[in-house]
């Protein structure tokens, strides 16, 4: 046999192991992005409230989905960025309603609309923790400083933010305590997700 027949199987042997490498890699893709989208595609149950640290919490939507959950390490993936990265939030596709509630009795700190967040709400709650509701349609129901109750509209979810547009119409709920970002999981009902 001559060496180039030789070198000619091996370059095919290499290009068949590189297929299948690469088929591999493609299907467990795949399988984790089916297993992020079915852990996060589910419905909330929905709770009357939750007490924490003396503050009772609502859900910030009624009847809606949670779309991608608090992930602060496990990478999820973002279709509109085509990327992995963490989610310091929880996002929630509307159910009959697009309406949007505060989730504790609180101040309303800032109000304001970027390209990145779309509309952004931030209410300061007792004991330095802050919701921050975002993607929400142009037209909000507060201003800053304006005093709002646990289950008050303040807004309705859209799809402003330009970070997450292959999200579709949601609330994006992020949350901070003296300044860090936290699980909203903590203080809301949230159900099996």
């Amino acid at each position: 046999m001559s060496q180039t027949n030789t070198n000619q199987k091996k370059r095919i042997a290499l290009n068949y192991l590189y297929a299948t490498l690469i088929g591999i890699l493609v299907i467990a893709c795949a399988v984790t992005i089916a297993l992020v989208t079915s852990r996060n595609n589910s419905q909330v149950d929905i709770d009357p409230g939750q007490t924490v640290s003396g503050n009772t919490f609502v859900l910030p939507m009624q009847g809606a989905t949670v779309m991608k959950d608090y992930s602060g390490s496990e990478l999820q993936y973002n279709d509109s960025l085509e990327q992995w990265e963490i989610h310091k939030a929880v996002d929630f596709k509307p159910g009959d309603s697009l309406d949007v509630y505060a989730i504790a009795d609180g101040t309303v700190s800032n109000v304001y609309i970027n390209h990145l967040e779309g509309r952004v709400i931030e209410i300061t709650h007792a004991d330095g923790l802050v919701s921050i509701y975002k993607s929400l349609v142009e037209d909000v129901s507060v201003s800053v400083g304006d005093r709002v109750s646990a289950g008050q509209v303040i807004g309705q979810a859209g799809n402003t933010m330009s970070n997450e547009l292959r999200s579709e119409v949601h609330l994006h709920l992020e949350m901070t305590l003296d300044g860090i970002k936290v699980d909203p999981n903590d203080y809301l009902s949230l159900g099996d997700k």
